[in-house]
């Protein structure tokens, strides 16, 4: 491939170093393809305060320090104007490995292309899952925090499959169904069912959205011997903003439901429920809001908030697990693609595992920062 830019080499260490790049930088073309070279950093410094409380003791661990909590590095290379792959390494911290703690793996790997102009677009491979991605790029705090069904573990952000996905009716109607594994992205397992994820959105008037999730399946819990857990979502958010500020809410339902002996996803941020599933016929119950805003003030000054309840049960127990979350921030961007921002975020889980006494608190703040290429 011819490049247009002295070198594909020499570029890409352009982009790297250059902030003003923010957004990809197109490092090669050739007629009507061409290469981009995308990169995301989230470097957040901060001091955490962790507490289990029973009615007979108190335990409190403290830590303080820098955790790269995701490096991001994509390459999208678009045949022409309707058909592109994209491939993207994810490097983050993974307390499960045994050795070095530190890990890199396959975030996305798929092939896109228009079927029938924006009205129909195929996606193959690992890829984005409905609802997740599009929910962040309303939320654009990622770097802060995740949306709702993400840090609670009730979606992926990407997983294995294929979708179709389109803009109808002038763009006042916006959809995207796929069909997956269901095992997630960290997992890429295949298992003995698919999943089911569908998002569709309406437009009615500029700057207002109306979305809807509906997700149904076993999440890679089915085997030819096991019947696993079966799992259905449904969410639906409201949210209005301009440029310069967005408001948004949400409402979440869940529900597990172990078709025979198996454990079901523990749902969780900060902090994890104790319900989950564990004979057949179990079931945890899931109800939940977050409202969540952020504004620009001018001169590189923004804030940014959410707030997050969530009630769960497991089958007929009298006592709910009732969580909390309040977090926020200031932010102030630098340059373009340099954003730093001081975030406090608090998590309260009380009648933790049904038990009235029993409560779990997190508690976090410092210096969050998001550098973007």
């Amino acid at each position: 491939m011819k490049t247009t830019m002295k070198s594909i080499a020499t570029a890409a260490i352009m982009a790297v170093a250059t902030p003003a790049f923010a957004g990809g930088v197109t490092v090669a073309e050739e007629g009507d393809s061409k290469l981009k070279l995308e990169a995301l950093l989230f470097l957040n410094t901060y001091s955490q305060k962790a507490q289990t409380i029973t009615a007979a003791t108190t335990t409190t661990t403290k830590t303080v320090g820098m955790a790269v909590d995701r490096a991001y590095f994509t390459a999208k290379y678009f045949m022409n104007d309707d058909w592109m792959m994209r491939i993207t390494l994810d490097a983050g911290n993974d307390p499960s490995l045994a050795g070095k703690k530190q890990n890199v793996f396959l975030k996305a790997a798929y092939l896109e292309g228009k079927l029938a102009g924006d009205a129909l677009v195929l996606r193959v491979g690992q890829s984005h899952t409905p609802w997740i991605d599009y929910e962040q790029g309303l939320w654009k705090h990622r770097y802060a925090s995740q949306v709702f069904t993400d840090k609670y573990k009730f979606d992926d952000s990407f997983d294995l499959g294929f979708g179709l996905k389109g803009s109808l009716a002038d763009g006042m109607v916006k959809y995207f169904v796929t069909e997956t594994n269901g095992t997630g992205y960290g997992n890429a397992a295949r298992a003995n069912s698919v999943d089911l994820n569908a998002r569709i959105g309406l437009y009615p008037v500029k700057g207002l959205t109306l979305d809807f999730q509906f997700r149904d399946g076993k999440r890679g819990t089915k085997t030819s011997t096991v019947q696993g857990v079966k799992s259905q979502l449904m969410q639906a958010m409201l949210s209005y903003g301009t440029d310069d500020f967005r408001l948004g809410g949400n409402y979440i339902r869940n529900k597990d439901k172990a078709v025979d002996a198996t454990g079901s996803v523990r749902h969780g941020g900060n902090v994890r429920s104790g319900y989950i599933t564990a004979v057949a016929g179990d079931v945890a119950k899931n109800n939940a809001f977050a409202v969540w805003g952020w504004a620009k003030f001018g001169g590189g000054f923004g804030a940014f908030a959410r707030y997050e309840n969530m009630n769960t049960k497991l089958n007929n127990a009298a006592t709910k697990e009732k969580l909390a979350r309040y977090m926020g921030g200031i932010e102030y961007t630098v340059t373009k693609g340099v954003t730093f921002a001081l975030v406090a975020d608090s998590t309260k889980l009380k009648n933790v595992n049904g038990v009235s006494t029993d409560i779990n608190k997190d508690t976090r703040f410092g210096l969050f920062t998001q550098v973007a290429l």
